[in-house]
């Protein structure tokens, strides 16, 4: 599929646009990359993105984090928006005048369908879901090269039996069909590893109200090899679920609008009654239990040796990476050598100077700034641990050169940092309060950032859980042990770029609630401008960096424990 075989067909149907979306069928934020129509249209990789493709021009939609980066690289081959400014909707009513489109109805939510079509009708624009694929297209992941696997009883948060009998007692209809895979990895203590840099299995579920057994709805035969899929559910393919359902005398079953995708809403509604579940599964999955967070700050003491390392490598010039790429690759590599490590949570962002103002820069071994003559390198980085699932952003000092500005902004950040883990908030806080105290301190020393501030974060699962988000907009209320990264930033185009990200996690007690930093890697002292920290806060960051040293010393050689006693205890 090519930009000029679609308008070929948009003008032979007399169809006014195509709008492309980036989802595969189970909307994954990340699909792999053989799975995503923006990169097979423009190889140009990105997490959320749109294209409106018409016969004469092509639009393209992405959210902040990617504008910058969409502009380098399209160089005015078409004309770019930012979500946050111009939506899809927005844009196709400036047109002033009545417009057909159609999408593939097996890449976009019930939920952004309805939304989209319900504004647009207004305006006599209409979105129509394509049922037959015209084009050549991929809907599934390479299912040889899966193995999936059980998680261990010792690490599982609950018995799968007892989430199921949960959902179980809470449904108000006949069974529920769950289309988001990381519910489905999450219920059923299921992993497996189909998709790039992701632990979950290409499955969907149903879960009926009557006793007979779940249903896996996949086309990956080897689920079958776990003993207690095979024993416990029938693993249907898409086609098989449906036929199953016809003759079935279920009537009215449940599912999210949000999760599940409009081709399959449409076929099963034309036999039963698709109704919208109240049974919110993702906050179900953001409450961890204290298990799951024993397990998760456990993983980060693996995760924290192999960032430190890696750091003090750096430092001392013990590695001599070519460019930016080889930077994340050895990082990755340092990161292998952990116990019970799988592989990245998602592809690392490792940018030096200018280019980390870019704010998701992916280096590529083609495609890649020079280590020579640096200042600052941003890494933005991850792991999947059998324990849990680390997402951290460090901003390193790699060149001599004095960097007042840098220094200013990465001091305040890390200020920010340390004002939110010392914070009492009242119990039941929203997350946009979290955001928008964070900004509006930053604020007044004209610091910004157009990104979110934070994310939920799973456990073996998702870097990004949809619960709770930590931005100005989110309705999330946050309850005790929830899991989630702060990563304020700040961004200079054509100069420099910073972010400092930890994780935490919520601990409510009779006062109220604080965050609990459980990110065990420390900051860069020689960015920190020393005229504009306080004696309190030198002595946190000292407490910090000596807490990091406590747990990771017996597994430091002689050269890594001086290099850290001297540079990053006492230097402070």
């Amino acid at each position: 599929m090519r930009p000029h075989h679609i308008k070929k067909f948009l003008i032979e149907k007399k169809i006014d646009f195509y709008l492309i979306t980036n989802n595969d069928l189970h909307l994954n934020e990340s699909p792999n990359l053989d799975l995503k129509n923006i990169y097979e249209l423009f190889r140009f990789d990105c997490t959320r993105g749109y294209a409106l493709i018409f016969t004469d021009k092509i639009v393209f939609f992405t959210d902040s984090r990617y504008t910058l980066a969409a502009k380098k690289f399209f160089e005015n081959k078409c004309e770019i928006y930012n979500l946050s400014e111009v939506t899809i909707v927005d844009y196709l009513i400036m047109q002033d005048k009545r417009l057909s489109g159609i999408l593939d109805s097996k890449l976009i939510s019930v939920k952004e369908f309805i939304e989209l079509n319900s504004k647009l009708e207004k305006n006599k624009i209409i979105i129509y879901p394509q049922f037959k694929n015209y084009f050549k297209k991929k809907y599934y992941p390479n299912f040889n090269i899966s193995y999936p696997l059980s998680m261990p009883k010792h690490l599982i948060p609950r018995q799968f039996s007892e989430n199921l009998n949960k959902i179980k007692n809470n449904l108000k209809t006949e069974g529920i069909l769950i289309w988001n895979n990381s519910h489905v990895a999450y219920l059923l203590n299921l992993r497996s590893f189909e998709l790039w840099n992701s632990t979950k299995p290409f499955a969907g579920l149903f879960i009926p109200k009557k006793n007979f057994k779940p249903i896996l709805i996949s086309n990956n035969l080897n689920l079958n090899k776990i003993s207690k899929i095979s024993s416990s559910f029938n693993i249907y393919k898409e086609e098989k679920f449906i036929q199953f359902l016809k003759l079935s005398k279920i009537k009215n079953i449940e599912t999210s609008y949000e999760f599940l995708n409009l081709n399959l809403y449409i076929r099963l509604s034309k036999f039963l009654n698709l109704s919208e579940t109240n049974i919110n599964i993702s906050k179900y999955l953001g409450v961890k239990t204290s298990k799951e967070i024993k397990n998760i700050e456990n993983c980060h003491i693996e995760d924290g040796l192999a960032v430190l390392k890696f750091i003090i490598d750096l430092k001392q010039k013990n590695i001599n990476p070519k460019n930016e790429y080889e930077v994340s690759e050895y990082l990755y590599n340092k990161r292998k050598e952990g116990i019970n490590f799988f592989r990245n949570s998602f592809d690392y962002i490792s940018a030096f100077d200018s280019n980390a103002a870019i704010i998701h820069y992916k280096p590529s071994p083609k495609n890649s700034l020079s280590y020579k003559n640096r200042n600052i390198l941003l890494i933005d980085s991850g792991a999947q641990y059998l324990e849990g699932t680390t997402d951290i952003t460090r901003v390193i000092k790699v060149g001599k050169k004095n960097l007042p500005k840098i220094k200013y902004s990465y001091t305040y950040l890390l200020k920010s940092l340390i004002k939110i883990e010392n914070k009492i908030f009242p119990s039941n806080t929203r997350s946009s309060t979290i955001d928008l105290y964070i900004r509006n301190y930053l604020s007044k020393f004209k610091i910004y950032y157009s990104h979110g501030t934070g994310h939920g974060v799973g456990n073996f699962g998702d870097v990004h859980e949809k619960y709770p988000i930590i931005s100005s907009r989110s309705q999330d209320i946050l309850t005790n042990n929830n899991l989630f990264s702060i990563e304020p930033g700040h961004y200079v185009e054509g100069q420099f770029g910073l972010r400092l990200e930890n994780l935490y996690v919520t601990k409510n007690s009779h006062i109220g609630m604080k965050l609990k930093n459980i990110t065990l890697v420390p900051y860069d002292l020689d960015l920190i401008d020393y005229r504009l920290i306080t004696n309190f806060e030198r002595k946190f960051i000292k407490r910090y960096h000596q807490k990091i040293y406590k747990y990771l010393q017996s597994r430091l050689s002689n050269e890594y424990q001086k290099y850290f006693s001297k540079n990053l205890i006492y230097k402070i």
